[in-house]
């Protein structure tokens, strides 16, 4: 049994199992051993230290006695919960050693974020959470907080990636549920960890996409009135320039800049005290109050309050589409059943219609589907459905669909309408909704999801391609009839031999292929034919990949990489070639199916370093359809109608000095000159007589090749 951690790469790293005994061996090292030392005489009064091992009397730091129970290093694993949890289960008590106020947990996420960012894979069972979690509470806790039932504390530190800024926000309700739009205060962290801001601003998405080019002057107006309400923050020592260092990004810095209506800095070597990180906050709620209640422009009754929807896991609706459609169509309404409720505190929320959005993995978004009416029930009994002409006919009448608690029917949908979206959409453009959803359980398939609706989604350029659920058989185009061999043959000029042993090679269960040859002997145009050849001349089907010194894993099979969203720069998850080609496989329903084959071609493979862009390929290329874990996702597995054609050049490089794995995985295919093959070329009827060629071109090469073949390695002709 392990506790997956994470290292410095992102990989998951774990905490070997040991029994308390070996943990008690630990703490008697330590008191023989470091107790005394000067670096640990002292340790439960270092400030980063909040937790302790409270045994026979005796405080331990945890991070350090795991350390040396189990022989991992200090910093492939994380303090708080995760040190904690692995320590309860040995029935090892941890106590804490001090509580942090508001000020000193400020301090510990400036101090600690930075690193737990660079050195470790997001997470939501990290010290990093913790103290985020703590800060929002501390804040609820604050009187200017507290007595104001339309404010609520959301803090952020990433979605599904560490954020380059977090932040915890206080929004009132009655102007905004969501930080893309309104006015609310915010504490914003720089992310080199020197020090953060408290602010008095404007959202930027919302007036980006409605105002583009005139946002930044748009936003700048709005600023200038609304500091009217506040000029008493001034005397209290807050900026109103605008002005912060918390982005790079030009643009955004300008947004930034006309969207700020105050703002103070607290620096991480002079961070103020408690009582003034009150005061500050109680000055800022004062001003955004008045703003709040005094102000017509910003003031919204309840019909105009954000639309929440839901997000439920529903990994195959691609492929269930065109019947939903089907029913719609016929019925009306499809029903639409789930084994768990709809929160009781987001039930005054949910005005009909609202939307559902199917969640199908990698923090994707496969389908919309409206929903005209509902009915949800949190007994363990289940209910049936309330529409039985819309409902499928064998759950007519029924609670449940057999006897597994997952089974029982807790919510039904009406459903009125199905979009499918191409591409899928990814979850982070939604902003969640503060109080009923968290960055953790927002994707979760034992409960839904609650996120602010996202209004201007069908309209958006960036998502032309949102598809009804009529068209969504467009995703799956019918099956054209196989090439013929002749097609093949006519396209390269090799003989029905090679390309006859070439197709059983790629066809097999070890569907990867490699030409080899010297330059200009045609191996990316043969891997071109060969790949629309296996898909039936459906480009679509065909990715072609050029491989260089530069080419990374990241790029191939899935990494990390910078995007600006709401504002803020972070490192999200990204697809590569690979895991793109199996994502959209699986959209289509196409995963495994007989005739519907996908290449993928890597040119000019022995360029890049294979062994590092490949990773978990290696294994996947041998164990087809077997799941494995990637370096940032888990359960990949390559489908067995993915074939891979690579292409390497013998010029610079021997196929005996590739990696024998690879080679194992891969077979050879070598493409020498060939006079014949030239020879055919030019008799064939295509042939222009501008290029210079005749028939008689293939004896002078047969002449050039045979002399070169008598050159000895002394450079004089053999005798």
């Amino acid at each position: 049994m392990y506790i997956s951690v994470t290292n410095f790469e992102g990989r998951g790293v774990a905490i070997p199992n040991v029994d308390r005994s070996a943990i008690e061996r630990a703490l008697a090292q330590f008191d023989r051993e470091l107790r005394g030392t000067p670096d640990w005489a002292s340790w439960d009064t270092n400030r980063a230290q909040v937790w302790a091992i409270d045994f026979d009397g005796k405080k331990y730091p945890p991070k350090k006695i795991i350390s040396m129970a189990t022989g991992i290093a200090l910093d492939d694993f994380s303090g708080g919960p995760e040190s904690n949890e692995y320590l309860a289960k040995r029935d090892i008590a941890v106590t804490r050693l001090r509580s942090t106020g508001l000020a000193e947990t400020f301090s510990l996420i400036l101090e600690r974020y930075s690193t737990a960012r660079a050195t470790t894979r997001f997470a939501g069972n990290h010290e990093i959470k913790e103290l985020f979690t703590g800060a929002k509470r501390h804040l609820e806790a604050l009187g200017a907080v507290q007595n104001r039932t339309h404010l609520n504390v959301v803090a952020s530190y990433g979605k599904g990636n560490w954020a380059a800024i977090p932040w915890i926000s206080i929004l009132d309700d009655r102007v905004t549920d969501t930080t893309q739009d309104g006015t609310y205060i915010v504490y914003s962290f720089q992310g080199d960890g020197r020090g953060m801001y408290v602010s008095l601003m404007q959202g930027v998405t919302k007036p980006q996409e409605e105002f583009k080019s005139r946002a930044a002057e748009e936003l700048a107006r709005r600023a200038e009135g609304l500091r009217g309400a506040c000029a008493s923050l001034v005397t209290d020592g807050f900026d109103v320039t605008g002005q912060t260092s918390l982005i790079s990004d030009l643009r955004l810095a300008k947004l930034y800049e006309a969207a700020t209506i105050a703002a103070k800095h607290y620096s991480a070597a002079a961070m103020p005290d408690d009582a003034q990180i009150e005061a500050d906050l109680a000055a800022l709620v004062k001003c955004y109050t008045r703003m709040v209640e005094m102000t017509d422009l910003l003031v919204r009754t309840p019909g105009q309050r954000s639309k929440i929807a839901l997000i439920g896991t529903a990994r195959e609706i691609a492929n269930q589409a065109a019947q939903i459609r089907q029913q719609i169509d016929r019925n009306g309404a499809w029903a639409w059943w789930w084994s768990f409720a709809i929160r009781e505190d987001a039930l005054p929320r949910l005005t009909t219609p609202f939307h559902v959005y199917a969640y199908i993995g990698d923090r994707r978004l496969g389908a919309r589907l409206r929903v005209d009416d509902f009915k949800t029930s949190r007994g363990l009994g289940g209910i049936e459905s309330p529409w039985p002409d819309a409902t499928d006919s064998d759950l007519v009448g029924k609670r449940s669909a057999g006897e597994k608690q997952s089974d029982v029917f807790k919510t039904w949908f009406k459903v009125g309408a199905i979009e499918m979206f191409n591409p899928p959409v990814q979850v982070d453009r939604f902003d969640l909704v503060p109080g009923l959803s968290t960055p953790e359980n927002v994707l979760n398939q034992n409960s839904f999801g609650y996120v602010i609706d996202d209004e201007t989604l069908t309209a958006s350029p960036a998502q032309p391609a949102l598809v009804a659920a009529e068209e969504s058989s467009a995703l799956v185009t019918p099956l054209p009839a196989p090439l013929d061999l002749d097609w093949l043959i006519k396209r390269t000029g090799l003989s029905q031999g090679v390309l006859a042993e070439m197709v059983d090679s790629i066809m097999s269960t070890s569907p990867q292929i490699m030409l080899a040859g010297p330059p200009g002997t045609s191996k990316s145009w043969v891997a071109r034919q060969l790949s629309l050849y296996l898909a039936r001349e459906r480009p679509g089907h065909v990715k072609f990949v050029q491989f260089h010194p530069g080419y990374s894993y990241e790029a191939f099979v899935e990494g990390l990489r910078p995007v600006t969203r709401s504002g803020a720069v972070s490192f999200e998850l990204t697809p590569g070639t690979v895991k793109a080609t199996v994502n959209a496989m699986s959209d289509a329903g196409l995963v495994g199916v007989d005739g519907q084959e996908f290449v993928i071609v890597m040119d000019e493979a022995n360029r890049a370093n294979l062994p590092r862009v490949l990773g978990e390929l290696m294994f996947l290329f041998e164990y087809r359809g077997e799941p494995i874990d990637l370096q940032y996702s888990s359960a990949f597995s390559l489908p067995r109608n993915l074939r891979f054609i690579a292409t390497m050049n013998t010029a610079d490089r021997s196929i005996r000095s590739i990696d024998v794995a690879l080679r194992r995985r891969f077979d050879v295919f070598e493409l020498r000159p060939d006079a014949e093959l030239l020879a055919r070329f030019v008799e064939g009827s295509e042939v222009r007589s501008d290029w210079g060629l005749s028939t008689d071109s293939r004896h002078s090469i047969k002449n050039l090749n045979r002399r070169l073949i008598g050159i000895t390695p002394s450079g004089t002709p053999s005798s």
